[in-house]
């Protein structure tokens, strides 16, 4: 099913609470530059849902398709047409990518709670600087990344991976009906660290909306963990630390200021793709 989008607040309840804490140990207008560090967090794992839901979205619009077949009977399967299997596929790389910046940007709030320390950009390279232990992190913190790295973290890198750089890992996606109702197969490959895209197999293969979700709800325990902890760490002079916090940055991304000339670009634009596309072939756009 579709959802709504969650809110920063309901995927991390007590990040302003963190934020607060950080914030309170900056100086002069140390924070606004750190702010655009960590308002990463929240908008990634928001990003991630999105696609999410669209891929959800695209899943459900497949079995539209039925309409257009005259005489389907109960057993009837087929393939899914590029025009179908793309937007899917489309749907699957961006929540790949996006979880995988989840991950990534956790560090800018590990770097900096409770001492600031120098940490990698990359979960990838901070997991390996654990491991010959080249950081000094707190215990637990160091259990929590273990535990998720190795129960779902490098699993959702490696797919990762080999969408940036191997082939389309979703696999040909089959639609059938039941009883019960549609259904889509639709798997990811066996090995997600296979880097030879010849070699990329399904036997018997993933279940794409099974894993998308254990990594989503894997991903939310592993965040809050984390943040929980941190906030113990840099709250522990407070009795009651959680019990005030900042709001999550009304805008996001670079500041822009109101001025007197309006500038902009119209919406909607007056071009679109398919414009765009046959200015493009016809060598009018040159």
């Amino acid at each position: 099913m579709i959802d709504k989008l969650p809110t920063q607040h309901e995927l991390i309840p007590n990040l302003g609470t963190l934020d607060r804490l950080i914030r309170e140990s900056c100086e002069g207008n140390e924070y606004g530059k750190i702010q655009r560090q960590t308002e990463q967090l929240p908008y990634y794992f928001r990003a991630a849902c999105f696609s999410l839901n669209e891929f959800e979205h695209y899943r459900i619009k497949t079995t539209e398709a039925w309409k257009e077949i005259p005489e389907v009977g109960p057993d009837t399967q087929f393939l899914l047409p590029p025009e179908l299997f793309d937007p899917l596929s489309f749907a699957a790389d961006s929540y790949l990518f996006f979880l995988r910046r989840v991950m990534d940007s956790l560090i800018a709030y590990i770097s900096r709670c409770p001492n600031r320390q120098s940490l990698p950009s990359s979960m990838k390279d901070l997991m390996k600087g654990i491991s010959l232990s080249k950081y000094d992190l707190e215990e637990d913190i160091v259990s929590m990344l273990n535990e998720y790295w190795d129960s779902i973290g490098k699993r959702v890198k490696g797919y990762r991976d080999q969408v940036t750089h191997r082939a389309i890992i979703l696999s040909n996606s089959i639609v059938f009906n039941t009883p019960k109702g549609f259904g889509l197969k639709m798997l990811l490959p066996d090995d997600p660290e296979e880097k030879s895209p010849s070699k990329i197999a399904y036997n018997p293969g993933i279940g794409t909306m099974g894993f998308f979700f254990d990594s989503l709800k894997q991903t939310i325990q592993f965040v809050n963990n984390v943040v929980e902890k941190l906030i113990d760490l840099m709250g522990s002079h407070e009795p009651n630390p959680r019990g005030k916090g900042i709001f999550g940055p009304a805008i996001r991304g670079g500041r822009l200021e109101f001025s007197k000339i309006k500038t902009g670009e119209p919406v909607p634009y007056p071009i679109g793709v398919m414009q765009v596309l046959g200015m493009a072939l016809d060598g009018k756009g040159k």
